[in-house]
């Protein structure tokens, strides 16, 4: 397992900052917001690794780090600062984080010392790097992402561990600024391979991928994405009551974790469009249903070990939903998906047109597709998707994304730990 050494606790506690006189043993890794990332901290076996939560900004009474931060306070944001502080006076030789978690807390955002404004399209890694250009940063790839940013942005010392091929050769014609992309394959997907039967029945008709998450989805104010899957939904709700068929929900909260009482108002959000035609896994069992079990056991230890929607979208006949991780995954594992972007915003396309992806059908032209895909032979949809597939989505059994990720880690662990 990843060692990892506590701090002393602190003795007091000035406003958000806490004042400790000792440092922990020096890490090999220091992992950013490590308590949001369990299954990214599983993956670190044979390394020493120190969490560091942004929120628990700690300030080390010793000399070097006291230097440091000065230093650092006068040429960046205070975040960046304590964060810069913290690995330049331990020389610590990597940071590693989740691809979302490279973003600044809105109340950190100012200059300590300096009244100008600070650009807000840039983000915890590209002051890390303005300041410590030397220092290796790998993030990894979290969930998908089409989004174009500006071309002149500064490169980053960021090699990002991307899903695949495709995303390895297009993130840099989106403006992405990142140094290196190196194709690893999504690593929860790669953790539930590894944890699925050998077999899983298609016994579900139509899986349907919730996007629904936070109260964007049931306030007043309706935005393009609300918009676009609200049409997806209606149509599909259709579709299914003309059928006679039951489609099953992949609901958000069994992927993530939102306010209290989120969990009902999506489910609510659902049974206003779909009546009794729809249906729900269960969040408290890993495999979202009691009936399946996954080689793991039955309970979920955090969030982002709920397989649910993973083994849904597995027993499903067809996985529709607006762009997501879990379509692109889904793709990737040899599922049937129609993608479905009723916008005309390009951040919303599935990232490999074919018959897979729509853009603003008619409900005539989605039936059309929809039953044609859902009669397709697996070994005719196969032949189409499969080249697209292993270039979305990478994954060799030999060696799946836990693997690859914890090699790249000690690789530049070993190159850097000296430097």
């Amino acid at each position: 397992m990843a060692r990892c050494f506590g701090h002393d606790k602190p003795i007091m506690r000035v406003g958000r900052f806490g004042l400790r006189v000792r440092y922990p043993k020096r890490p090999e890794v220091l992992l950013l917001e490590a308590s949001k990332s369990p299954h990214l901290w599983s993956v670190c076996k044979g390394l020493v690794v120190e969490p560091y939560d942004l929120a628990n900004r700690q300030i080390f009474l010793r000399p070097k780090f006291l230097l440091h931060l000065i230093w650092f306070s006068c040429r960046t944001t205070r975040m960046a600062a304590l964060l810069c502080a913290r690995l330049k006076s331990q020389r610590i030789p990597v940071l590693l984080s989740l691809e979302n978690h490279d973003k600044f807390n809105k109340l950190d955002l100012a200059h300590p010392w300096r009244s100008r404004r600070v650009d807000t399209s840039r983000t915890l890694f590209d002051e890390v790097s303005s300041q410590l250009p030397a220092l290796p940063i790998l993030s990894i790839q979290h969930g998908q992402e089409l989004r174009r940013f500006s071309d002149n942005r500064p490169k980053k010392n960021v090699t990002l561990l991307c899903w695949g091929d495709w995303t390895s050769r297009n993130f840099p014609k989106f403006g992405r600024n990142e140094r290196a992309f190196l194709p690893v394959g999504p690593l929860i997907d790669g953790l539930y391979r590894e944890l699925r039967p050998a077999t899983l029945s298609k016994d579900v008709p139509i899986c349907f991928v919730s996007t629904v998450k936070g109260r964007e989805w049931w306030g007043l104010e309706v935005g393009e994405r609300r918009r676009g899957f609200e049409t997806l939904a209606g149509y599909l709700a259709r579709y299914a009551r003309e059928r006679k068929l039951i489609v099953n929900i992949a609901l958000t909260i069994d992927r993530d974790q939102y306010g209290i009482g989120d969990a009902d108002a999506e489910r609510k959000w659902f049974a206003d469009r779909f009546g009794n035609a729809c249906e729900f896994t269960e969040p408290s069992v890993m495999s979202g249903d009691p009936r399946i079990e996954l080689d793991g056991g039955r309970q979920p230890r955090y969030v982002k070990e709920r397989y649910a929607t993973y083994v849904l979208c597995d027993r499903a006949v067809i996985t529709l939903g607006m762009t997501s991780s879990v379509l692109w995954e889904s793709f990737g594992r040899g599922n049937k998906v129609l993608a479905v972007n009723h916008t005309e915003n390009s951040t919303f396309d599935f990232p490999i047109p074919g018959m897979w992806s729509m853009r603003n059908p008619t409900f005539e032209e989605f039936s059309e597709r929809l039953d044609a895909l859902i009669s397709m032979s697996d070994v005719e949809w196969h032949r189409h998707s499969s080249d697209a597939r292993r270039d979305l989505i990478t994954y060799d059994p030999n060696s799946p994304p836990h693997i690859l990720i914890n090699r790249t880690i000690k690789s530049f662990v070993s190159r850097h730990s000296d430097s």
